[in-house]
């Protein structure tokens, strides 16, 4: 249950930094840790069913948690699609034809991310094995 407490914890270090970046108008970093922090929280629901999941899509995360019988609403799939833009997106300039991430972000970006990630590591805690 350690590691499962531990993913957790980062989850939740991810969402604090999501809420900070989107206060301090830093909205693609917002975007990235709210990503972030629904990563972590789905790796602690596989962790928890004794599956060290790798890599960094939650879409992928979700099917992986599906295949272990934790019920995944449908809005939740299109949540994880959402998120999973942010991952590279967000950080990397050669993503866009010009300007740097940070030119393509907002407010409403952000405060979309947040939402859909504090949701699903809501849920995701719910429904941890063991918890």
């Amino acid at each position: 249950m350690r590691r499962v407490t531990d993913w957790l914890k980062q989850a939740d270090a991810a969402l604090s930094q999501a809420r900070d970046s989107k206060r301090d108008g830093h909205y693609w970093a917002s975007c990235f840790f709210a990503h972030q922090a629904v990563e972590y929280a789905a790796k602690a629901i596989l962790t928890s069913f004794g599956i060290e999941a790798r890599g960094h899509s939650v879409t992928d995360l979700l099917e992986k948690m599906r295949e272990q019988g934790v019920e995944i609403p449908e809005e939740f799939k299109r949540h994880a699609l959402n998120l999973d833009r942010h991952y590279i997106q967000s950080r990397y300039v050669n993503t866009f034809y010009s300007g740097a991430p940070v030119d393509y972000y907002g407010l409403e970006d952000a405060e979309k991310a947040l939402r859909e990630a504090e949701t699903l590591v809501r849920y995701f805690k719910e429904k941890i094995r063991g918890a």
